[in-house]
């Protein structure tokens, strides 16, 4: 199965396996995936180079990591998600999702696993998420895990220090 990054009460989030190419490439290259997102879908390349790049830096902490979402209860790919360092000690959490995995709080569940487990067993300080303000859905989950809106100009959107965070 690869290093599991963590694990919630639905979901397995995992490193890539070069096997998780065609099951990737379903969801990202569906244009819907992307209906807010400034990127374009993916191709079979693009999708199987992004997993060789993910395995060859061979991620192993919350830290930095790209990972699969696997649904415990059939064992699907729902999409993916991972922390990016963009700044020092001030990480970016993203995801995405297949559409048909929409609307059923799986980014909830993941994101607040991530954001807890990553403020637990990391030295990170603040966690943000950045969204088109036209995806209301986005934005509401984000609210849901905990961030705080920012700034509406360029939505930019962050978690206060870990003891400012309050999770259940």
């Amino acid at each position: 199965m690869g290093h599991i990054y963590l694990e919630t009460e639905q979901f397995y989030i995992r490193q890539w396996s070069i096997n998780d190419i065609e099951e990737l490439h379903e969801i990202m290259s569906d244009s819907q995936v992307y209906t807010y997102a400034s990127s374009m879908p993916w191709t079979i390349e693009h999708t199987a180079n992004y997993i060789k790049f993910m395995l060859d830096k061979n991620f192993k902490t919350l830290e930095l990591f790209h990972g699969a979402c696997v649904l415990k209860s059939n064992n699907t790919i729902i999409g993916l998600t991972g922390l990016n360092p963009y700044l020092l000690k001030k990480h970016e959490l993203e995801w995405k999702f297949g559409v048909s995995f929409w609307g059923n709080g799986y980014a909830t569940e993941i994101g607040k696993a991530i954001i807890k487990e990553a403020f637990k067993s990391t030295d990170i300080e603040l966690i943000y998420g950045m969204v088109n303000p036209q995806n209301k859905a986005s934005m509401r989950v984000m609210e849901k895990i905990g961030m705080i809106l920012e700034v509406v100009r360029i939505c930019f959107i962050k978690v206060k220090e870990n003891k400012a965070l309050k999770m259940q």
